[in-house]
């Protein structure tokens, strides 16, 4: 196995994803301790730091890293450590903000002195890996983060290490915002001497500092204003703004991806004279570098992804200082999803009054022409995953949800609301379901069944739990524990994966008196249970015990090979259909993936994929024709099941 030194070389140039970047940038600057919840875009932030710390016995003295059971929790983890006078990185998504704001609105009132501070934000235009696309740069200016956007990996590492060191200086929290592309993109990245974290520090007491109540928190607001105005001068010296200069009387701002997308636009519409204004810094804007790049202009356009938030700061500064300037944003480039170098240039092309060159037009052709060679389908759950098995037990229970209201939350089952299935009315927020179901229960004479994972419980998911609890609210909530936050990389459960936490216990521990374990892939069980919950009054929780297929099947055939290369036989399982009648039971209310409709012989019948299958058994459980068939060949050898949680 090579080695990979990108994270111990000294020096070098090397090829990173823009978050191992950023990792590299903490590295250089000296930061000891890194906490976060997992979120795409950033969760392979705290992946990688945990490959390094445990690989690399340089940084097993002082870099520590926790993924914390919720974004606030993280953020004030943080804080303390840099009021030891460690440097802390806070890794989060862009959703993950609002969680965490509470904390953070304290926090940068403090300010991290006698250490730095820096959170990274991962916005996601497009909903690609989220519930929704929310612009949560308006956080900067309501918290006053000093925010740098990085477009290239270069930049993240870079920004990175810059912001350490301007936290630190002006006892400011400093943001690094990038995005899903900007997170996941890979350029060369030139690396410089690596710096020691600090392994232990001190608290040193000082109450105006620390205690933001009245009357400090007056005084250090004030502070804050203080520290961002003296951010805000020194950012021509940072040389992280950029002018690309031209002579045309029509000019751009921009910043971060939206930036890569106006100079690959502008090159297929021909257009090779407009002044750009990148910025590097989107808060606060310096009012020199602004009013200098667009007193000369007739007209600016702000490219920008979702909300004008730069748009609406570079009118201010234009009306502040009295420059008369069209300014063209939102009205011709939309707020919502991300964007493209086809959408960049169409509008372009609008704005400039020319005609979108063949270039153009034959790329977005291709890009839509792969919408027919690609099937389009609706995402999925894995073959084998527990979760498709509950929601298929809960359709049944409820003859296909029958005057019953499902309550959906964030985790692998939100794809539920999806055909076939179709059984998730309603999402909120991590721990959102719950709670909605709580006050549906008051008003409606409905069923009301509520969903949650186990990593969203352990989140936010125990404060409705303890008000549905003590309300006794009308309630069956079915906990996913699966062991594992899948949704974003397969991070550990805090606790749960250790098995130092029982979920029954602190249910039973708020007051539920109603508490069934159940296992998914015996169905026929569970619909009894679920029959029995929802006939009983009052809130009752189902905890579904079953690890999550993916990690569940590596480990069994882990299990097999090193058996086998031992030389010992062990049971091979698999499952086969015979005399199928097309009831369509698995394919369209399981819709199990490892499922197939074939024609042999000219007869239709449902066929199982055994590259696929992970022999999970439910389909077999739940054929009502007892079509599907078990062979087990070594039925008196070693026996290797799933693991049991």
């Amino acid at each position: 196995m090579i080695k990979d030194t990108r994270f111990t070389d000294q020096h070098g140039t090397v090829l990173m994803l823009g978050n191992e970047a950023i990792v590299r940038g903490s590295l250089e600057a000296g930061v000891s301790y890194v906490a976060q919840y997992p979120g795409t875009p950033t969760s392979d932030i705290g992946e990688t730091f945990q490959t390094i710390i445990g690989q690399e016995p340089i940084f097993h003295e002082a870099l520590i890293h926790h993924w914390a059971i919720n974004e606030a929790v993280a953020s004030s983890e943080c804080a303390g450590a840099a009021w030891t006078g460690c440097k802390v990185l806070n890794p989060m998504k862009h959703v993950g903000l609002n969680v965490a704001s509470d904390a953070l609105s304290v926090i940068a009132l403090n300010g991290p002195n006698p250490g730095a501070m820096v959170i990274v934000v991962g916005a996601d235009p497009g909903s690609l890996g989220s519930h929704q696309e929310q612009n949560e740069r308006f956080y900067t200016w309501m918290f006053h983060f000093p925010c740098f956007e990085p477009h290239t990996p270069q930049e993240c590492k870079d920004f990175t290490k810059l912001a350490f060191e301007l936290s630190e200086k002006y006892d400011t929290v400093f943001e690094i915002r990038t995005s899903t592309r900007s997170a996941h993109s890979r350029g060369y990245v030139d690396l410089e001497p690596l710096k020691n974290g600090l392994a232990k520090g001190k608290f040193i007491r000082n109450i105006p500092k620390f205690n933001s109540l009245p009357p400090h928190a007056i005084s250090n607001h004030i502070r804050l204003y203080e520290r961002i105005e003296a951010i805000r001068s020194i950012i021509p010296t940072l040389n992280i703004n950029k002018i690309y200069p031209g002579k045309n009387s029509v000019g751009i701002i921009t910043s971060g991806m939206s930036f890569g997308y106006s100079i690959e636009a502008l090159n297929q519409l021909g257009i090779d004279d407009v002044p750009i204004l990148k910025l590097g810094m989107i808060y606060p804007l310096n009012y020199e570098e602004i009013t200098k790049f667009i007193r000369n202009l007739k007209k600016v356009i702000i490219i920008e992804e979702l909300e004008p938030f730069l748009e609406v700061k570079i009118a201010e500064i234009a009306q502040k200082f009295k420059i008369d300037i069209e300014i063209f944003g939102q009205e011709y480039f939309p707020k919502y999803n991300e964007y493209s170098t086809g959408l960049v240039a169409n509008r372009l092309a609008n704005l400039f009054g020319i005609e979108s060159n063949d270039k153009i037009h034959n790329a977005i052709e291709l890009y839509n022409s792969y919408k027919n060679t690609i099937p389009s389908r609706f995402p999925t759950f894995c073959a084998g995953c527990p979760e498709r098995a509950t929601l298929y037990t809960i359709l049944k229970a409820t003859n296909n949800l029958e005057n019953t209201v499902v309550c959906g939350d964030i985790g692998c089952f939100v794809m539920s609301f999806f055909p076939p299935q179709q059984c998730s009315d309603l999402i909120i927020c991590m721990s959102g379901g719950l709670s909605a179901a709580i006050g549906m229960s008051e008003k409606t004479d409905q069923k009301i069944i509520a969903l949650i994972g186990d990593s969203t419980f352990l989140h936010t998911g125990m404060a409705p739990l303890t008000e549905a609890a003590n309300y006794d609210s009308n309630i069956l909530l079915f906990v996913f524990e699966n062991n594992w936050t899948a949704m974003t990389g397969h991070q550990p459960v805090l606790g749960l994966t250790e098995k130092r936490l029982s979920i029954e216990k602190i249910c039973n521990a708020v007051g539920v008196s109603w508490v069934k374990v159940e296992d998914s892939y015996n169905p026929k069980q569970l619909i009894k249970t679920i029959n029995e919950g929802l006939n009983t009054k009052g809130f009752k929780v189902i905890i579904v015990k079953r690890e999550c297929a993916l990690q569940a099947h590596r480990w069994r055939q882990t299990k097999i090979k090193e058996l086998t290369q031992k030389g010992n036989k062990v049971q091979e399982i698999s499952y086969y259909i015979g005399g199928c009648q097309l009831c369509y039971e698995c394919a369209r209310i399981l819709s199990c993936p490892a499922l197939r409709k074939v024609r042999i012989d000219n007869l239709e019948e449902m066929q199982i994929d055994q590259e696929r299958c992970i022999k999970c058994g439910v389909c077999y459980e739940i054929c009502p024709n007892g079509a599907i068939r078990k062979s087990i060949i070594n039925l008196f050898e070693e026996e290797v099941p799933f693991r049991e949680l």
